[in-house]
């Protein structure tokens, strides 16, 4: 979108149809103010081999990824490297962790400790990782949302939604 105030896309209407829908710009927005926007995809878990190719953010979005990675700690262990001083993490996840996805060795929490039997809780776990890591939590809250799968198929999910800002 930096390059063209238009993107064409598909949304997906049911099996192989896919409906063509396009992204616009607002009016008004300068092509300095898009030239401040970055986007990068790429695999989270080597997010830290991406650092000096990507830079640095002011602010980074982490939305229902977490508990989608094979290793969420790889991820969250390269947030100090691609996050300024003051920047902000926006992490929303549902912590539901399958096997299918993540290992269950490198779940965050949603388990209970082997020795004691006590819940372990992933926000919890996600806490102690982000301070450990110089960030402190600046919000959080529970946020619904609907995953459209297609026109007749969708999903209801309670998200964890939290902020962290960068010591």
């Amino acid at each position: 979108m930096q390059k063209s105030d238009r993107m064409k896309f598909k949304v997906p209407i049911e099996a192989d149809i896919h409906e063509e829908v396009v992204a616009a710009h607002n009016e008004g927005v300068s092509a300095e103010m898009l030239n401040r926007v970055n986007f990068f995809v790429g695999d989270a878990c080597k997010l830290k081999d991406y650092s000096s190719e990507i830079g640095t953010f002011d602010g980074v979005t982490m939305a229902n990824l977490l508990c989608r990675l094979p290793d969420p700690m790889a991820c969250l262990d390269a947030l100090p490297h691609v996050v300024n001083k003051g920047g902000v993490v926006v992490m929303v996840t549902p912590f539901s962790w399958l096997e299918d996805f993540t290992p269950r060795s490198k779940w965050l929490g949603g388990f209970r400790d082997p020795v004691s039997g006590e819940p372990l809780y992933s926000i919890d776990a996600l806490q102690t990782i982000m301070e450990e890591r110089g960030f402190e939590k600046i919000h959080d809250e529970e946020m619904p949302l609907v995953i459209r799968e297609h026109q007749r198929k969708y999903q209801y999910i309670i998200s964890q939604a939290t902020a962290w800002r960068k010591q």
